[in-house]
């Protein structure tokens, strides 16, 4: 057995070995062509998969073709590093958001504490002036029952 069949039978999974089905060796090597390290599966097997290595191979294209490969792949690169960024970007953005949503609820809440505070307190200084409960609802807002249990 050659350095390169062991290679193979490193990288690839004991049960594919006995399957002969066509369809499902394109199928893995295509699902799992970037975890293999040295070749493409069955190559022995299928003369096709040895003939795609040779023309996707790097070193088999011309200087241009490099070129416009490394061009290819730094602009793939580029569009993978905005999405990161974006996805950062929003991210925090997202956050800010929510915590300008939570400062504003908590404001409007301690506001209506304060002016609930506030209604209590004028009810109880009005109710000690024995100024009747309906007029005392009206001037702060309170219920009746309420202003009772002062």
């Amino acid at each position: 057995m050659t350095t390169e069949e062991t290679d193979i039978k490193r990288e690839h999974p004991k049960f594919i070995s006995p399957i002969t089905d066509f369809g499902f060796k394109v199928i893995y090597n295509l699902t799992n062509m970037p975890e293999m390290k040295t070749q493409l599966a069955f190559t022995n097997e299928i003369p096709l998969f040895m003939r795609l290595e040779e023309i996707a191979s790097y070193s088999q294209l011309s200087p241009q073709q490099q070129i416009q490969y490394d061009d290819s792949f730094n602009n793939y690169l580029a569009v993978l590093g905005n999405e990161a960024y974006n996805k950062r970007v929003g991210f925090e953005q997202g956050i800010e958001q929510g915590r300008a949503e939570g400062r504003a609820e908590g404001l409007s809440e301690g506001l209506a504490k304060g002016a609930k505070v506030a209604s209590v307190s004028i009810a109880r200084s009005l109710k000690a002036m024995h100024i009747p409960a309906d007029a005392i609802a009206k001037a702060t807002g309170l219920t009746i029952d309420e202003i009772n249990e002062l």
